[in-house]
């Protein structure tokens, strides 16, 4: 038997498994077991999953519905699977169904990952995970992978009056008792963190912890991301509005994610008779992250913004497509408050021989703005905050 630490997101989990799925192996079974499980997620390893059930391997999953983790959605797509899907569940409130689980079986070998890592992009990529990763070679470690498997046997093979087989009514029947959130709120309660004070009206301490940048989860084909559920129009940011007027609170503070010096035309300074982008083309611009690694311009910024609910853009190029994404904004180091930017992505535009597939457009109520302060050379730098409402800064500085 070989054992092996993860300490993610250093070793991201995610990629393991996608590794075991397309080794193609003559698995006997597969069984995960998580307690929270992400729409985003199932659907990236979908394809590789069914192709295994389809060549006769066992495929089982368990998933838990407490805490709000697993939405309605996720079970809807699990239940098309053809596949043994569980919903494992204690009523009584104080009992939380926590386990992940990952086990991959053939004739010949087992690998059996235990861990923190939820069914997610988050536990799967980016969170700080910690995980034991076991690899069984038969016959020789059949008596070690048995004592090991043992008391995993009511998780791994789920049976009781806490143990559900995944069909329609059961759907039906958990909506019907307001347990299943929705895709959308489900992702939104995984990543925002607030601060509340103790009393109305206490101060907030400055908080003791630092950002530190953590490697993003891959990109979902464009098919697939189709599937996610979109924020109702009511509810979508509205473009190029002031959010929030300049504050007194000093800035956040964040890790750079992307920096660029600002052209002429990114600036909006251009020529009479000239025309400007209207906005900062989100470049390559020779930036590295992680460090010693140039970003693929192509993807990255898509990406980065990919919790955004992104849409069809009206009278674009069929892939075209964009998000309002909250910033707040510093010019020089004064405080211009927080805006919605508008952030449009079209591939088609590096087909096309431009540098960028990506854009974020200053918006009419901002040109003035952008052009009054002549922006023409000055750095602009993004960071990602620890601030849980507005997840960017865009900071424009003079080299």
């Amino acid at each position: 038997m070989n054992t092996t630490t993860l300490a993610q997101p250093e070793t991201q989990l995610g990629p393991q498994i996608e590794d075991l799925l397309d080794a193609r192996m003559d698995y006997s079974r597969i069984v995960f077991v998580s307690a929270f499980t992400a729409l985003r997620t199932i659907l990236r390893l979908r394809e590789r999953l069914l192709r295994a059930a389809e060549n006769g391997t066992a495929l089982r999953l368990t998933v838990g519905i407490d805490l709000g983790g697993t939405s309605r959605e996720v079970l809807e797509e699990l239940v098309g699977w053809n596949c043994e899907v569980f919903v494992y569940h204690n009523p009584i409130v104080r009992a939380t169904f926590h386990p992940k689980i990952y086990l991959f079986e053939s004739d010949e070998s087992a690998v059996l990952v235990i861990g923190s890592n939820n069914l997610t992009d988050g536990g799967l990529y980016t969170n700080y995970e910690a995980a034991t990763r076991y690899l069984f070679e038969f016959p020789a470690d059949a008596d070690e992978f048995a004592r090991i498997l043992t008391p995993l046997r009511g998780l791994i093979e789920p049976t009781g009056p806490t143990v559900c087989c995944l069909d329609a009514e059961l759907i039906e029947t958990l909506s019907g008792r307001g347990v299943l959130p929705t895709e959308t709120d489900a992702r939104r309660s995984r990543r925002v963190r607030r601060v509340t004070p103790q009393e109305d009206g206490a101060v907030v301490p400055p908080n003791p912890f630092s950002p530190v940048s953590v490697p993003m989860a891959p990109l979902l084909p464009r098919d697939l991301r189709e599937k996610a559920p979109r924020v109702p129009a009511q509810e979508e940011a509205q473009p190029q509005e002031e959010v929030s007027p300049p504050s007194d609170q000093p800035r956040p503070e964040g890790v750079l994610v992307w920096r660029k010096t600002l052209p002429r035309t990114d600036a909006l300074q251009v020529r009479p008779g000239s025309h400007h982008v209207g906005g900062v083309r989100l470049t390559q611009a020779r930036f590295e992250n992680p460090p010693g690694q140039r970003i693929d311009q192509t993807t990255y910024f898509r990406r980065l913004f990919n919790d955004y609910d992104w849409e069809p853009e009206p009278s674009g190029h069929p892939d075209q497509e964009h998000t309002f994404v909250p910033m707040r904004v510093f010019i020089r180091g004064v405080d211009f408050g927080v805006r919605n930017f508008e952030i449009s992505h079209d591939p088609s535009r590096e087909a096309g021989q431009h540098n960028y597939t990506t854009i974020l457009r200053w918006g009419r109520s901002f040109n003035s703005t952008v052009e009054r302060e002549r922006l023409t050379g000055t750095v602009l730098s993004l960071y990602e905050t620890a601030d849980a409402d507005v997840v960017f800064l865009l900071a424009i500085s003079d080299p």
